[in-house]
């Protein structure tokens, strides 16, 4: 699993102190409850949740961004964006899914730039 989180989760080397203190403080006890036991074992009382048919109904600007190594692929994450008529996407290059960590300027100025025309919408 570490292998899988230093390639699709975050690529940085040590990892950032922030992204070290959300593993600490993560509720697994929810996140078991909710999913299972890890990324690969779906056995919470989300397995089988799927709501992805009523993206549709959502009108209100949204951003759909990834890291072009994100455990969310971009193919994925495409998936999705189309499945919402009016939505945006993104893909932030030498990043994965922690791009707000790995590429913290462009991440933010893609951010600033959506919700700037967001407000003029």
């Amino acid at each position: 699993m570490n292998a899988f989180y230093h390639r699709h989760v975050c690529r940085l080397d040590p990892w950032p102190d922030d992204m070290n203190k959300t593993f600490e403080k993560m509720g697994v006890p929810v996140y078991e409850k909710m999913w299972g036991p890890s990324e690969f074992t779906v056995s919470g009382n989300l397995k089988g949740f799927d709501r992805t048919a009523r993206l549709k109904e959502i009108k209100i600007p949204a951003l759909f961004v990834c890291g072009r190594y994100d455990e969310a692929t971009p193919e994925t994450t495409a998936y999705y964006h189309q499945m919402m008529p009016g939505s945006e996407m993104a893909v932030i290059e030498n990043a994965s899914h922690q791009a707000h960590l790995e590429q913290p300027e462009e991440y933010l100025a893609l951010l600033r730039d959506f919700l700037r025309r967001s407000e003029k919408k």
